[in-house]
């Protein structure tokens, strides 16, 4: 007849070993659900509504350097994010344009500075910045574009 201890120690090991899985699992923490990643012309068309949405509340005692801030921080915005894949080629130009002027422009720059930028482009450039302006406003302000909330 077989006796139990040499049954004890292999279960005390197999509840050790048991445990420890257990903790080093615990260590790890439930792994969190992966968030779908955002397409740049997700991203895009959010920082643009966000950008619309504080330009829209600036009331008419907004200062301009306030005005410039939220311009500033939008051109910063859209060279982090990229372009979207279906913007067209000239609003794409019209892009590198504005987030190219718009930085350049110092932050105690007042409205006359950046209206005064318009003065050096061309009228093609001109056309691009206004197609970027018409994309973006299509794309990013239809309703079919918006944000569910």
């Amino acid at each position: 007849m077989t006796s139990a201890a040499p049954i004890a120690p292999r279960l005390r090991n197999g509840l050790r070993v048991g445990l420890l899985i257990g903790l080093l699992g615990a260590c790890g923490g439930e792994e969190e659900p992966e968030t779908p990643e955002v397409s740049v012309k997700d991203a895009y068309c959010a920082a643009y509504r966000e950008f619309f949405d504080k330009r829209a509340s600036h009331g008419p005692d907004v200062s301009e350097q306030e005005v410039l801030a939220t311009l500033k921080a939008w051109g910063r915005d859209l060279k982090e994010i990229g372009i979207p894949e279906d913007m067209p080629a000239d609003a794409q130009a019209g892009h590198d344009i504005w987030v190219r002027l718009i930085g350049e422009v110092g932050d105690d720059a007042g409205q006359a500075d950046v209206l005064a930028l318009e003065q050096g482009l061309t009228k093609e450039e001109l056309t691009q910045v206004q197609a970027f302006s018409a994309y973006n406003d299509q794309t990013c302000l239809s309703v079919s574009s918006a944000s569910p909330e």
